[in-house]
């Protein structure tokens, strides 16, 4: 399989003013890893994400970080100068919004510091990951309290060179003893709504959960009509119970959940058969292996496949490590799992890693992964405008190499 994104048959024209004159470029020529989104920027000859999930050639003029014009503009009707910036092999598109990270080189978003988080927060940016949603592990009330106000504080004050933390996921504490995966079991809490507002749940966007258990089914509801995302996961949950709680998400399909069954339908039945529930998809096949990425991508509507990296502290770094108490080996192929060798841990690599990855060894194009690990995150947590690559727009975005498919540099509201 050609690794190489591919673009639509779509025409292509401009205007001459459109394209800089020799002249012009030299004098306000720009190489892609110098641009600031100040003043006016124009991006020419590159291949571009649209919102109807199309990669098209088109030209893309901004300024300062809303996009003003798109294919055509005419230079003369602006007063500033405008800097150029020449793309070949290259294709912008919306940013990535992993939804579901833990942390990474070293950082922990369950029990770090601000500034080591800000730290990681450079490193993703810098490596194509614009924003994120902060995962927590389960662990006690007052420490998972202490770290949402920590999160919710950089969340409030977000610095320029960092990806964005568009909000919490706390996977934890209310999830089964018996799908606890990694998690130790003595360290879970029921899942009732006096235990969840105990947490003091500021800027809580996903709440991963068992619904079977006691207090859950109540949690979720009460969680749906609060407008956080209630997501089923490390559950032994039926099909019932999803139908009961109004759940419309789970957590990392097939991994620390019910078994897909042919007679008693469980949670992942209904996560295959309800086309109204999101799938979050762990992206690393060491979690899933690619033939079940297929099988889920064509039983999924294509807007309800959420690509994840589940990415762990020390992802990006390939050491053993502890997390919860539990060692945590990591093997030579980047596998993390339990010194026993009997649970997996979740992924040693981020998104950005597994781009290349996921469209060699599976039917996945460039244009879904975008849209898996961009486009729908976005739409889920109702922040699609942020990561909608449209004139008049001010979008999180991110020029890819078309060659390698890794990105080349991220650009942030």
């Amino acid at each position: 399989m050609n690794p190489s994104i591919q673009t639509c048959n779509t025409s292509f024209t401009s205007k001459i003013s459109t394209i800089p004159s020799l002249k012009q470029l030299n004098s306000h020529q720009v190489h892609l890893r110098d641009v600031k989104l100040n003043g006016y920027t124009a991006f020419i000859g590159g291949d571009v994400f649209t919102p109807s999930n199309k990669i098209v050639k088109q030209n893309l003029l901004f300024n300062d970080k809303r996009l003003i014009a798109t294919d055509e503009f005419d230079e003369n009707k602006i007063k500033d100068s405008v800097q150029y910036v020449l793309l070949n092999d290259e294709t912008i598109t919306p940013a990535m919004l992993d939804e579901h990270i833990h942390g990474g080189y070293g950082v922990n978003f369950h029990n770090s510091s601000e500034t080591q988080i800000r730290l990681l927060l450079r490193k993703l940016k810098e490596t194509g990951t614009g924003a994120v949603i902060a995962t927590t592990l389960p662990g006690s009330t007052e420490n998972i309290k202490k770290q949402i106000k920590l999160l919710s504080n950089i969340i409030k004050n977000p610095n320029e060179g960092e990806a964005k933390i568009y909000g919490i996921h706390l996977e934890g504490p209310f999830l089964s003893p018996h799908k606890s995966g990694i998690h130790p079991p003595e360290i879970l809490q029921e899942p009732t709504i006096e235990n969840y507002l105990a947490l003091e749940p500021e800027n809580v966007k996903i709440v991963t959960l068992a619904p079977e258990e006691k207090g859950g089914i109540e949690l979720a509801k009460y969680l749906n009509s609060n407008g956080v995302i209630a997501s089923a996961g490390h559950t032994m949950a039926l099909a019932s119970d999803i139908v009961k709680s109004g759940i419309k998400q789970v957590t990392h399909i097939f991994n620390a959940m019910a078994p897909f069954r042919h007679r008693e339908l469980t949670v992942a039945n209904e996560a295959i058969f309800n086309d109204e529930i999101a799938a979050e998809m762990n992206s690393d096949k060491s979690l899933l292996d690619p033939k079940i990425m297929d099988f889920v991508m064509r039983m999924k509507p294509k807007d309800k496949l959420i690509l994840i990296s589940d990415a762990l502290p020390e992802a990006g770094i390939k050491k053993d490590f502890i997390m919860n108490n539990v060692l945590i080996h990591v093997k030579d192929d980047w596998t993390a799992i339990s010194d026993d060798g009997k649970t997996l841990a979740g992924s040693m690599q981020f998104l950005h890693d597994l781009a290349k990855q996921l469209i060699d060894t599976t039917q996945m194009k460039f244009q879904d992964f975008i849209r898996y690990a961009s486009v729908n995150p976005s739409k889920n947590l109702k922040v699609e405008k942020d990561f909608r690559i449209e004139k008049g727009f001010s979008p999180n975005f991110t020029v890819w190499n078309n060659k390698t498919i890794k990105p080349e540099k991220t650009f942030t509201i």
